[in-house]
C-alpha cells in the first residue's frame, strides 16, 4: 500500500444533547452495539470547543459491517443547539446506514417519533437499491439504504 494516502473512513462522530436517546434510537432500535461508553469526562483534545476541560459524555458504537459511529453530548459547559441545515447547505452533512429491510427499519424509527424526510425511493436503475433521510436526535440527518452500489474502480 501507498505510504501517506487514505484508506477507508474509521469513524463518523456527531454531536448530540442527549446520548440516552441516541442508546434508545441506534441501540434498542436499530441493532447496533455499544463498544465504548465514557461519562463525564473532560475532553483530551483541547482547543475544540473554544472551553478548556469541557466535561463530555462519549459512546462509540459498532454496526456489523459498517463504520463506528462516535456520539458526544458536552456536559458542562452544554453545546449550543443551532436549527438543522437542509441537504443542499454548505456544510451540511449526513451518514449512511445500510439495513437488510428498509422498511420494517422505517417502521421501528417512527414508532420513535421519528419522521421520514421523503418515501422510501427504489431506484430505477440499480435493483433492489432502496434509501430514505430522517432526522434523528438534534436533527442529525440519517440516510437508510437497503442493497448494493455498484463501485467503479479508478485505474
Amino acid at each position: 500500500m501507498e505510504k501517506g494516502r487514505t484508506y477507508g473512513v474509521f469513524q463518523v462522530g456527531i454531536m448530540v444533547s442527549d446520548i440516552d436517546e441516541c442508546l434508545r434510537l441506534f441501540v434498542d432500535a436499530l441493532g447496533m452495539e455499544v463498544v465504548f461508553e465514557a461519562r463525564n469526562q473532560i475532553q483530551p483534545a483541547q482547543g475544540l470547543s473554544g472551553t478548556d476541560k469541557q466535561v463530555m459524555n462519549v459512546l462509540m458504537l459498532h454496526g456489523e459491517g459498517g463504520v463506528d459511529l462516535e456520539i458526544h453530548q458536552y456536559v458542562d459547559p452544554p453545546a449550543k443547539p443551532c436549527p438543522p441545515m437542509n441537504h443542499n447547505d454548505l456544510g451540511s452533512m449526513h451518514f449512511m446506514l445500510r439495513v437488510d429491510d428498509i422498511y420494517a427499519v422505517c417502521e421501528k424509527v417512527q414508532a420513535l417519533g421519528y419522521e421520514l424526510m421523503n418515501p422510501v425511493v427504489e431506484s430505477k436503475n440499480v435493483p433492489g437499491f432502496k434509501f430514505t433521510y430522517f432526522r434523528g436526535p438534534d436533527g442529525v440527518m440519517v440516510e437508510l439504504h437497503e442493497g448494493e452500489i455498484p463501485r467503479v474502480r479508478r485505474v
